[in-house]
């Protein structure tokens, strides 16, 4: 069931997203081009050439934001209007537990946000190949090749899981968010924000106050790399303990306490 379900929350977001990758892709090649014409082109005015230029330059960056932004929003907008809006009341009827639902939408907005983070890098790649040569693809090479030697090292292997971890981890506290939201009568939108905002201050003050304690008593150090060094088993143990509570609390929210739109 879980393949169905994730099937169905690909198509319901994928095809704005092919668009907005075609149109930022096609905004990057223009914008490669424009900086060769501004080098090679002959005959054309100078104005005409600095407003192409400067033109191509502020849509290719702010697509590239949009980008992110946008996915971000069809990530999160797909969780709150399948699962606690109108549609929630047919979704959450469906002979399926709540957090199957929970771990669909996660593992498809895990996708569409990885996926846009390589197209962006792939439109990166295509702007330094046509302003730098032949040397980028080496450069992206040898890059390629530190970033797997950072396997070799234990502690390499730990902090790109944790990193790994955490991304899940910020897309659960949204999700959980929307999820404490709706247990407002009214104002849920609000209450999912002042939820979020509220639990990173929380969060901060958990650390803020184990630092002082640390330091009271083992040395601050040793908290400052448990939570921010990300390459310690207490890190790995922090963010896990937070996702499980994220996903299940979120979908026991959802399964007992939501009063749906």
């Amino acid at each position: 069931m879980l393949g169905k379900l994730l099937k169905y929350d690909l198509k319901a977001s994928y095809r704005y997203l092919l668009v907005c990758y075609c149109v930022y892709i096609a905004l990057t090649v223009g914008f490669v081009l424009s900086v060769k014409g501004v080098d090679t082109a002959s005959g054309v005015p100078g104005m005409v050439l600095a407003f192409t230029f400067l033109s191509l330059t502020i849509l290719w960056g702010g697509s590239l934001i949009a980008l992110v932004i946008l996915t971000y929003v069809l990530v999160i907008r797909r969780f709150y209007v399948n699962l606690v809006r109108d549609e929630g009341y047919l979704t959450l009827t469906l002979p399926v537990s709540t957090r199957m639902h929970m771990l669909s939408k996660l593992l498809s907005g895990v996708f569409f946000i990885v996926l846009t983070g390589i197209v962006i890098a792939a439109g990166l790649a295509i702007v330094a190949a046509g302003l730098g040569g032949a040397n980028v693809w080496e450069e992206l090479a040898q890059a390629l090749r530190s970033f797997f030697e950072t396997f070799e090292s234990f502690y390499g292997t730990l902090f790109f899981v944790n990193g790994v971890l955490n991304f899940i981890r910020g897309i659960l506290l949204i999700y959980f968010s929307i999820c404490v939201g709706q247990m407002f009568a009214k104002h849920k939108i609000w209450g999912a924000i002042g939820a979020y905002l509220g639990l990173l201050i929380v969060l901060e003050l958990f650390v803020f106050i184990g630092s002082l304690v640390f330091g009271l008593y083992g040395g601050v150090n040793a908290l400052v790399r448990w939570m921010y060094s990300g390459s310690t088993w207490l890190n790995t143990i922090y963010i896990i303990a937070q996702i499980l509570i994220y996903f299940f609390l979120g979908a026991w929210i959802l399964e007992k306490r939501a009063n749906l739109e």
